[in-house]
């Protein structure tokens, strides 16, 4: 049987937009359909997020993806089949498009909470090779029916409920000897060995409003449900998934912007991106916390406008790194094994030994 066309069958936009709801606040708007999904949605967000697809390309030595020999392997094999490539939490569709660029023979699919902002830009046709639609990854993809030969997913897990079940998931969309691609990113400070910086309260030597702001953006998160930043606990997840083999996880430091001297031209422009990006997405936190905080809007006004200031001038307490994660995996030649019980935390997992403890109450 020939393969089924993702491109052809994908939703077109017109048809999406009575699922594309959003609702507006603080001038910024955001997705209904995700709960979890914190970030906003809107057109200045798919350009910080095409940024962000800058920087990862920059940390990549320009290529889209880790493990280039394996993507070339997959998408090159002998088998006579469509080449098709399953891109989840698509953003501003920036990956999508650029791979459906470099494999012109290959079909790819964008799913997200959200169309990107680009399919309403006739001056930047997206390839025939491509197609998006909205859906999300914790309930739509048992609703996917075609074999893939890439899975990939970058920067959202937090908006994914369960990790391990997602795995789960895109082992059963995934051909033998698929590849399941993941980026994730740790956007707390960390110091040059990857350990995490301890919040100080305001007012106390080495005290930062950034590191502060996402402590109180964790204590956001915790509220909504379980504890979703798991890219720390990926390995062990997917070396304990009996649909995958050779596990490949790598963590990459970025400094939080050009304050290291002697700084290479590649490792400036790697700074220099990372803090544009921390200083596009730090003013959608005010919404967010004021949508779903305990903060009031001049604490909130107060400690924006703090973080504004130091990711801008760099003080000492803000010289630490942002820790970037990529791991891949290869779905092995087994007929693929459903989840039989629910992912374990390790014996003696406490979370904040991956994430930064906020502040006590007074």
């Amino acid at each position: 049987m020939a393969d089924k066309s993702i491109t052809s069958s994908a939703t077109d936009s017109t048809n999406q937009e009575t699922r594309n709801t959003s609702n507006v606040l603080d001038t910024r708007s955001f997705q209904e359909l995700n709960h979890s999904y914190d970030l906003p949605v809107d057109s200045a967000e798919h350009s910080r997020l095409d940024l962000q697809h800058e920087l990862v390309r920059l940390m990549l030595g320009g290529k889209l993806y880790k493990q280039p020999e394996l993507v070339q392997a997959t998408l090159s094999a002998a088998e006579n089949h469509k080449r098709q490539i399953l891109d989840v939490g698509a953003g501003s569709g920036k990956w999508a498009i650029e791979i459906a660029e470099t494999f012109p023979d290959a079909e790819i699919l964008g799913i997200d909470l959200s169309l990107p902002s680009v399919l309403q830009d006739p001056s930047h046709p997206v390839p025939s090779n491509c197609a998006f639609k909205i859906a999300d990854a914790n309930c739509d993809m048992d609703k996917l029916d075609n074999i893939f030969d890439i899975v990939h997913q970058r920067c959202v897990e937090s908006g994914i409920n369960d990790s391990d079940l997602f795995f789960y998931d895109a082992a059963r969309i995934l051909r033998p000897n698929g590849l399941l691609l993941l980026v994730a990113v740790n956007p707390q400070l960390v110091d040059e060995k990857g350990r995490m910086l301890p919040i100080q309260r305001p007012g106390n030597e080495g005290y930062s409003h950034y590191q502060h702001m996402l402590g109180c953006m964790l204590e956001v998160h915790m509220k909504k449900g379980p504890f979703r930043l798991g890219h720390a606990l990926w390995k062990s997840m997917l070396e304990n998934n009996p649909n995958y083999t050779d596990v490949r996880v790598e963590e990459v430091l970025v400094p939080i912007g050009p304050w290291p001297v002697n700084m290479g031209e590649t490792e400036r422009r790697l700074a220099e991106l990372m803090q544009e990006d921390i200083l596009l997405v730090s003013p959608a936190f005010k919404a967010i916390f004021l949508r779903d905080g305990d903060l009031s809007e001049e604490f909130v006004g107060k400690l924006i406008d703090g973080v504004m200031k130091e990711i801008r001038e760099l003080p000492p307490q803000v010289h630490g790194y942002v820790k970037w994660v990529f791991a891949t995996a290869v779905r092995n030649e087994k007929p693929w094994t459903s989840r039989k019980e629910p992912w374990q935390e390790p014996p003696g997992f406490d979370v904040y030994d991956y994430v930064v403890r906020p502040l006590p109450k007074e």
